[in-house]
C-alpha cells in the first residue's frame, strides 16, 4: 500500500474496505469481523443483541471506582493478643488491615465501588445523599445526654444501645462526630450505627455539636474547625462512664477535621485506638477557594452550606444580639458559607480574618502528629472535600496512616444499588474498625499498655522519619484578650533544640542503621510492585472490550 492510497484514507476521499483490511494482513478483532463479512449478515441480529450487554459492561469498566490506598513505606506494627493462647504478637499495619478489611484490599471482596447507574457524578451522589428521605430506614433508638461545657454551653451525646438496655461494661464504643450542622440523625450516621450495634454488638455514641441535632445554645459560642475543647470534654465523660471500654472514632466532613486535630493534639496520649476520617476537606482554605471557584459551588454548595449555617443561627440570636461581637445584621446579609465564617465564626473563635481561621483550622497541619492508626476515606470526584486538598504526603510520612480513595462517589455519598440504594462506605469503616477492636479484646485495665497500642518498627519510627513531635501549640480562646493574639490555635512552630538533637542523633546513627534499613527498603519495594500489579490487572482483562466494541457497530453500521 503506497502513501498515495494513505492520504486518500486520511483526506476522507476514499473508505477502506475489508478487502483492505485482508490486504494489509490485520489481525485481531479487524480479521475477525472482516470473515464474518463473507456470512451475507447471518450474524447481525446476534450482535444487536449482545450489543446493549457489551455497551453495559464497558460502562461498567469507567464507573466501576478501585479503592487505592496510599500508606508510609514502612508501617507501624500493630500488637495482637491471642486470647486461646495468652500470648502477644506483633504485625505490620497495613498487612494486618489488608487480611482484616477486605472491603479496602480485595477487588474480588468488595474493594470496588459500583456507583448506582443513574448517580456516576459526583454532583448527583452529592445531591442524593442531602435532599433523599432516609427516614424509613435506619431506626436507631437513641437515648440522649446532656453536658454542661466550662463556658456554660451545652452538647449532646446519644447513646446506641441506650445505658439501660447496655450497663457499662468493656464493650468496645464507637464515637462518632458529624458533619456541618448535622446530628445524630443523619443517614451517615445511622447507617453505620446500626452495622456497628445491631449487626456487631459494639457501642455507638454520636456527639452532637452545641445548636445541633436540637441541642439548646446556652451561651454566645457555637462550634468552628478548629475547636475541640469540646470534644476532649465528652471523651474525658465517655471515659470515666465506661472506664473499662476501648475507644474509637470517626468523623464525618467538618466533623472529621475537627476529630483529626484533636487526634494530632493529643499525640500518644490519644483515649482512641484509632481514628477514621471520611469526606475530611483538611485544608479549608484550598477548599473554599475550589467551591468558590465553580460555577455550582458558588451558586449552589456554598450558599447552601452558608444558609444551613445561617438557620442554626437565627434559632439563638438572642445570645448574640447585645454582643458587640458578632453584627446579626451582617449575618443576615451573608449568602456563602464564607460570609458566615467571616460574620461570626472567626470573631466567636478570636480569627483575626477568616483566612487565617480557614489556615489554622486545617487538619491537614497536624496528619504528621497523630500517633494512632487513622484510616482517611475521600472520593476523588467529591464538589465540597475536593481531591487536590487530599494531605497526601502527609500520610506517607506518617507511618500509622492510611489514606483510601475512589474515583467516584461523591461527598458523603457513596450510594451503589439500582433499585435500593446503600452506602458502601460503610462497610470498609465498621471492616477497620472491628479490625483495631478485635486485636486486643482485652479490657482496658487487662491490657498492659493501651497507650500507645502501637509500636513502631525499628525503620519507621517518627524520629526516622524526620517528623518532630508535637509541632503544634493549642491555645485556650478563654486565656485570649483580643483578637490580636491569634485564634484558638497557633501557627506550626517547630522546636529548634528537637531538630538539632534530632540531626546530631541522625548523624551518629548512620551507619550502623544503613545495613538493616536494607531488608526494609526492599520489602517496601516489593510492596509498591505488587500494588502496581493490582492496579494494572483490572484494566487488562476488559481492555480487549473497549477495543471490540468500536468496531463492532461500525460494522454494523456499513450493513445497514
Amino acid at each position: 500500500m503506497d502513501m498515495e492510497t494513505v492520504s486518500q484514507f486520511l483526506m476522507g476521499h476514499q473508505q477502506p474496505s475489508w478487502d483492505f483490511f485482508n490486504a494489509t494482513n490485520a489481525a485481531g478483532p479487524l480479521r475477525f469481523l472482516a470473515a464474518l463479512d463473507q456470512n451475507n449478515g447471518s450474524l447481525v441480529l446476534p450482535l444487536l443483541i449482545l450489543l446493549p450487554f457489551l455497551l453495559l459492561s464497558l460502562f461498567r469498566h469507567y464507573t466501576n471506582s478501585a479503592v487505592v490506598l496510599t500508606y508510609n513505606d514502612d508501617p507501624a506494627s500493630i500488637r495482637l493478643f491471642n486470647q486461646r493462647t495468652g500470648k502477644e504478637q506483633t504485625e505490620n499495619l497495613i498487612d494486618y488491615i489488608r487480611k482484616k478489611c477486605p472491603s479496602l484490599s480485595d477487588p474480588a471482596r468488595g474493594a470496588t465501588f459500583k456507583p448506582t447507574m443513574w448517580m456516576t457524578s459526583g454532583h448527583l451522589q452529592t445531591a442524593y445523599a442531602a435532599y433523599r428521605d432516609f427516614n424509613s430506614v435506619y431506626n436507631i433508638p437513641y437515648e440522649r445526654e446532656l453536658l454542661s461545657t466550662p463556658d456554660g454551653g451545652t452538647v449532646s451525646i446519644d447513646w446506641a444501645p441506650s445505658v439501660r438496655t447496655m450497663p457499662a461494661d468493656d464493650t468496645p464504643t464507637l464515637v462518632l462526630l458529624h458533619g456541618l450542622t448535622g446530628g445524630s440523625h443523619e443517614s451517615y450516621i445511622r447507617a453505620l450505627v446500626e452495622t456497628m450495634t445491631k449487626d456487631h454488638g459494639y457501642r455507638c455514641v454520636v456527639f452532637n455539636a452545641r445548636a445541633c441535632a436540637n441541642t439548646e445554645l446556652t451561651s454566645a459560642q457555637l462550634y468552628c474547625g478548629s475547636w475541640t475543647e469540646d470534644l476532649r470534654m465528652v471523651v474525658k465523660h465517655i471515659r470515666k462512664t465506661l472506664p473499662e471500654s476501648k475507644l474509637m472514632s470517626v468523623g464525618f466532613s467538618l466533623g472529621a477535621n475537627i476529630l483529626m486535630n484533636y487526634m494530632g493534639e493529643e499525640g500518644d496520649q490519644c483515649e482512641f485506638l484509632g481514628a477514621m476520617s471520611v469526606g475530611n476537606p483538611f485544608d479549608l482554605m484550598g477548599t473554599c477557594l475550589a467551591i468558590e471557584r465553580g460555577w455550582l459551588g458558588s451558586k449552589i454548595y456554598s450558599p447552601a452550606m452558608g444558609g444551613n449555617l445561617r438557620r442554626i443561627f437565627m434559632k439563638h440570636t438572642k445570645w448574640f444580639e447585645n454582643s458587640d461581637i458578632v453584627d446579626v445584621d451582617l449575618v443576615l446579609r451573608g449568602v456563602s458559607i464564607r460570609d458566615f465564617d467571616d460574620a461570626v465564626t472567626r470573631r466567636v473563635f478570636k480569627y483575626r480574618t477568616v483566612h487565617e481561621y480557614y489556615r489554622m483550622a486545617s487538619s491537614s497541619q497536624r496528619i504528621l502528629d497523630i500517633k494512632r492508626p487513622f484510616l482517611c476515606l475521600n472520593a476523588l470526584d467529591d464538589p465540597i472535600a475536593v481531591s487536590e486538598c487530599l494531605p497526601r504526603d502527609e500520610v506517607k510520612n506518617n507511618p500509622f496512616g492510611l489514606l483510601a480513595t475512589t474515583a467516584r462517589g461523591g461527598h458523603l455519598g457513596w450510594f451503589e444499588g439500582f433499585w435500593s440504594q446503600k452506602r458502601w462506605c460503610t462497610k470498609p469503616l465498621a471492616e477497620f474498625c472491628i479490625a483495631l477492636f478485635e486485636a486486643d479484646r482485652r479490657p482496658v485495665s487487662r491490657t498492659p499498655s493501651n497507650k500507645p497500642m502501637i509500636v513502631a518498627t525499628e525503620a519507621s519510627t517518627l524520629e526516622d522519619k524526620n517528623i518532630i513531635p508535637e509541632s503544634h501549640i493549642v491555645r485556650d480562646v478563654k486565656t485570649l484578650k483580643n483578637m490580636d493574639q491569634g485564634g484558638a490555635t497557633t501557627k506550626p512552630l517547630r522546636n529548634k533544640m528537637a531538630v538539632e538533637q534530632q540531626h546530631t542523633q541522625k548523624v551518629s546513627s548512620s551507619s550502623s542503621s544503613s545495613s538493616s534499613s536494607q531488608p526494609a527498603e526492599r520489602q517496601s519495594v516489593e510492596r509498591r510492585k505488587k500494588n502496581s500489579l493490582q492496579a494494572i490487572r483490572p484494566f487488562t482483562r476488559k481492555s480487549f472490550l473497549a477495543t471490540l466494541l468500536p468496531l463492532i457497530i461500525y460494522y454494523i453500521m456499513k450493513r445497514r
